[in-house]
């Protein structure tokens, strides 16, 4: 069977048809489904000052200009964005690597996963509607820039990062990444005058993100300041690890020690502290893990927001000043617990691998393909080496700041997939 159909003297793949069949199936049967509303989405809605503008904006937007479709228009968009970086994703990686009809599938299958249950990013009204297109976007055109000497995409690629850190910033990483495999690339001509405009762009960029971000908050919270929710975040699990002596660590500090005081009053009366935990540190970690919320956002965070409010009787400011009393606690629990951290965040990070083997499988390519790199720069080389600095990157940041979750990991579910298929090819080519 000709694989190709004529129409208007073009050449339409049959596989490019079955693809328009699917994504119509899947905004079909999507956009018929609700939008699913969160706390998270109460939060954005409410212009919290703890939240990333990007998502704030998008849904202001929406529902000034779609105010009778509101749900209708939004899940509309996501699916939409989400499907078109999907396609543009898909299509770049296909190409460039030249895979069969069944890796195309199955790398397609891998790319919309995250639109189905648990996660239904499309429709649920969170960041990820958003950052998640912006991702395979970010990746797309950063491939393009790298690998396909397309040097005109570095704005693509600057505008989908910025878009992406305004929306979500546990991506800060991508763009040190990408500088590296540059340089890697051009290191023989790294000093060339187009070279270096390229670096002194990407160099620029988290800056000019941090700069719109900060704007913002000036804009609506009345404070010139990044989102302030990272330290709070990573404090969850040297909290988690105290001991009452701690409020000791404080002395010289009021705030921090009443801080410190009330949020372990609050965890130990719910019995969400290691020291409860009769068991293995894998057991500690199941109560941390399954109980982060309760400890971070409505233990510490709330109870901070609510003393300093209490003290200076300023909206917002609570929010920021428990972010850097956060800030300054975060070191000093993290030295006095340092050995249980240590192991407790190991867990975290391999609970994202599901299996310490897998885990050092991709530190092993990682390590390797860097190498490699460094010593002949190519396209398997360079590609295996970012995709496996992206994913490693992204798990090793998330179990600072957070617990490990399929929400924060599904980004890089696609590059562990490519890293197989470039190695496969190198192993069978041999063989």
């Amino acid at each position: 069977m000709n694989k190709y159909l004529t129409i208007r003297n073009k050449k339409i793949q049959i596989y490019d048809i079955l693809l328009f069949v699917i994504y119509s199936f899947i905004f079909g049967y999507f956009i018929l489904q609700p939008a699913i509303y969160s706390p998270d989405t109460n939060s954005y809605w409410h212009l919290n000052v703890n939240r990333y503008p990007g998502y704030v904006i998008f849904l202001r937007t929406f529902d000034f200009i779609f105010k009778d479709y509101f749900d209708l228009a939004i899940v509309g968009f996501q699916l939409l964005l989400t499907l078109f970086s999907i396609h543009t994703f898909q299509k770049n990686i296909s190409d460039l690597l030249n895979v069969n009809l069944l890796v195309k599938s199955i790398l397609l299958l891998i790319l919309v996963f995250p639109l189905f249950s648990p996660l239904l990013t499309a429709n649920n009204l969170c960041s990820e509607g958003l950052s998640y297109p912006f991702y395979l976007l970010l990746i797309s055109y950063s491939i393009d820039f790298l690998f396909r000497n397309e040097s005109r995409k570095i704005y693509w690629l600057i505008i989908a990062y910025v878009l992406l850190a305004l929306t979500r910033g546990q991506f800060a990483v991508v763009i040190p990444i990408v500088i590296l495999i540059f340089i890697l690339k051009e290191k023989k001509n790294i000093l060339l005058k187009k070279n270096l405009k390229y670096l002194l762009l990407l160099l620029l960029v988290p800056l000019l993100t941090n700069m719109l971000d900060s704007t913002y908050r000036k804009l609506v919270h009345g404070y010139f300041i990044t989102t302030p929710f990272s330290y709070v975040n990573a404090l969850t699990l040297p909290l988690y690890l105290s001991e009452e002596k701690d409020e000791d660590l404080f002395t010289d500090h009021p705030d921090q020690r009443v801080l410190f005081q009330k949020t372990y009053k609050r965890i130990d009366s719910l019995g969400l502290l290691s020291s409860k935990v009769e068991g293995t540190s894998k057991d500690q970690y199941e109560l941390f893990h399954n109980n982060f919320p309760y400890i971070c956002n409505q233990s510490f965070h709330n109870l901070g927001a609510k003393h300093f409010y209490e003290k200076d009787g300023i909206t917002f400011k609570n929010y920021i000043d428990t972010e850097f009393a956060a800030k300054a606690m975060f070191p000093i629990l993290l030295k006095a617990h340092f050995k249980e951290w240590v192991t407790l965040y190991s867990i975290s990070v391999l609970r994202g691998y599901y299996s310490i083997f897998i885990f050092i499988f991709f530190v092993l390519v990682s390590i390797y393909s860097g190498w490699q790199s460094l010593k002949r720069f190519t396209l398997d080389n360079g590609l295996t080496f970012m995709a496996s600095l992206l994913l490693l990157a992204n798990s090793l940041l998330v179990a600072v700041a957070v617990h490990t979750i399929m929400r924060y990991t599904f980004y890089n579910f696609a590059l562990g997939f490519i890293i197989l298929i470039i190695l496969s090819k190198k192993l069978t080519s041999k063989v």
